[in-house]
């Protein structure tokens, strides 16, 4: 019964990462064509709730799937990532969307 429902939440996740890849490359398509840019740069850090060490190096390499974002940094402890944001005007629908990532990770690896 793991298997069956480990394999839900694959396909359910795979589903999910195309369609943030397509919205990703579009917002930023979108953004590089128009006249005037839209980024506000910065860097935010993200607290690690994720054990295995695949679970980790999947989330960091996703991340950047988020539109604007990429992993910098991973501490000592494993528990604080920190992230480059090219939006930090829309900081909190990173940090959610970031959560949502996580928890989808959390639920194939664990």
């Amino acid at each position: 019964m793991k298997i069956l429902r480990k394999t839900y939440y694959f396909i359910r996740f795979l589903g999910f990462y195309l369609a943030k890849l397509i919205s990703a490359n579009l917002y930023i398509a979108y953004d590089i064509l128009t006249p005037r840019m839209l980024i506000n740069p910065g860097m935010i850090e993200v607290e690690v709730h994720l054990a295995s060490d695949f679970g980790i190096l999947l989330f960091s390499n996703l991340l950047s799937m988020t539109p604007g974002t990429l992993s910098m940094d991973l501490d000592r402890e494993r528990s604080m990532i920190r992230v480059h944001v090219l939006y930090m005007d829309r900081r909190e629908a990173t940090e959610k969307e970031i959560q949502s990532i996580m928890n989808r990770i959390r639920q194939i690896t664990e």
